[in-house]
């Protein structure tokens, strides 16, 4: 890794203060951050309606399974932020040629047994950047974990909350816009009871938003809990701060000389 590119300052940070810096990062390239999440988004929406499609009424198999495979547009994000701390753009096509390469990461893993990983933001940087397999990958994982797991796990927690505050919160305002004579009840609007038709999709809509809102916040946060732990690890600002020195004495050196 070639660390004098990282566009991040460098020095020890505590892990919430890590954590913070991935909003810093993500407001930096939301742009191409949205757009690889839209681009891999798409194969999991096809999937939802197509079930959706083969099993119909039962709604609660579409949310479901946009939830389940996060794993998948998850890598999309991490696709894009990791070049992004190097200065490096990632286009939408690019994104959509990566997609089959995300099963080459551990994908099937992680949407199967290791599915409820509390850490996977943390853990994920892990299984798609260093190449590592097998014991070497347990053993760098655990290595890591050592002082970023709890947070992490933390970190998930809390953007779990955030997603249904989002969800509910999108519900409560329509609610409240929509005039009391035309207006569905609570149980309707959370599809507790049968309702409208437009109901199922603006839920729908809804949940995709607040999806769309946070997941990209965590997968940030998570890596950049994941690069400062790399940083105390490996001395990376020590290095940076070495290599900065020595090319000033080099720049020097013939000055000097002369």
């Amino acid at each position: 890794m070639r660390i004098d590119s990282l566009t991040l300052a460098l020095r020890p940070r505590q892990p919430y203060e890590a954590m913070d810096l991935g909003l810093r990062l993500l407001q930096a390239h939301w742009r191409r951050v949205y757009i690889a999440l839209l681009v891999a988004v798409l194969p999991a929406v096809a999937i939802a309606q197509g079930v959706d499609l083969i099993f119909p009424g039962n709604t609660w198999l579409w949310p479901l399974i946009v939830w389940w495979l996060k794993p998948f547009y998850d890598r999309a994000l991490l696709l894009v932020l990791s070049r992004a701390v190097f200065g490096q753009s990632v286009t939408a096509a690019e994104v959509w040629r990566a997609l089959p390469g995300f099963f080459k990461t551990g994908l099937v893993r992680a949407l199967t047994w290791g599915r409820f990983d509390l850490a996977r933001a943390f853990a994920l940087p892990v299984w798609q950047l260093e190449g590592l397999t097998g014991k070497a990958r347990r053993n760098r994982i655990a290595l890591l974990g050592k002082g970023g797991r709890t947070h992490a796990v933390w970190l998930t927690v809390v953007c779990l909350h955030l997603e249904y505050v989002v969800v509910f919160s999108l519900l409560a305002l329509t609610y409240l816009l929509i005039p009391a004579e035309l207006a569905p009840s609570w149980r309707e609007l959370l599809q507790l009871t049968p309702g409208a038709g437009w109901l199922v999709y603006f839920n729908r809509f809804t949940y995709l938003a607040a999806v769309a809102l946070i997941e990209p916040l965590y997968i940030a946060s998570g890596f950049t809990l994941y690069l400062s732990r790399r940083t105390d690890l490996e001395g990376w600002d020590i290095e940076l701060a070495f290599r900065m020195l020595a090319g000033r004495l080099a720049r020097e050196a013939p000055t000097a000389a002369a």
